[in-house]
């Protein structure tokens, strides 16, 4: 039994240890001659929609913006779950592009920004609340002042918000 041992051993680790270093790396490398990372103060992050005020039901553009203002070409990491949010004048959020209990892929996707390059996701709301999954739609927000947010996450940060109205 000790012989079995010795050879199942001798076979084992070498090969172990060759499938260990033929493995990708995932490690947060930085490849010679890529872009060094953004610094935030180098980033605009805006959130816009297609209209400062929209009929009862119409559909609601809303877009966030990530944009390099420096002089340098540097890249940002953009998590799988950029999002925007709508809020009503009470403070309270109606509508969430990502639902709140939803599961994001755990990917990041390194994106190399030119001076004045931009990086933008779009969602189209309906105006009815919606912020879990199994939940949506639900009900058509009433008449009001609304706030929309892009959120980048990932040190990113959330973007500047912007107004709009739905009227009667």
């Amino acid at each position: 039994m000790n012989r079995v041992l010795r050879v199942v051993v001798a076979v084992v680790v070498p090969l172990a240890a060759t499938v260990a270093v033929s493995l990708p790396t995932y490690a947060a490398r930085t490849p010679a001659g890529s872009a060094s990372t953004c610094r935030s103060t180098a980033l605009n992050r805006t959130t816009s929609t297609d209209k400062s005020s929209y009929a009862r039901g119409a559909p609601v553009h809303v877009s966030t913006s990530l944009v390099n203002t420096s002089q340098r070409t540097c890249a940002v990491n953009i998590h799988a779950c950029v999002s925007a949010t709508v809020t009503n004048s009470s403070g309270t959020v109606v509508w969430s592009a990502v639902p709140f209990n939803a599961l994001c892929a755990q990917y990041i996707v390194r994106q190399r920004l030119a001076p004045g390059q931009a990086v933008s996701r779009s969602w189209t709301w309906d105006q009815h609340v919606c912020v879990l999954i199994g939940r949506c739609p639900g009900a058509q927000v009433a008449a009001g002042r609304y706030v929309a947010q892009g959120h980048w996450g990932g040190g990113i940060g959330d973007a500047t918000p912007t107004t709009f109205t739905i009227t009667t």
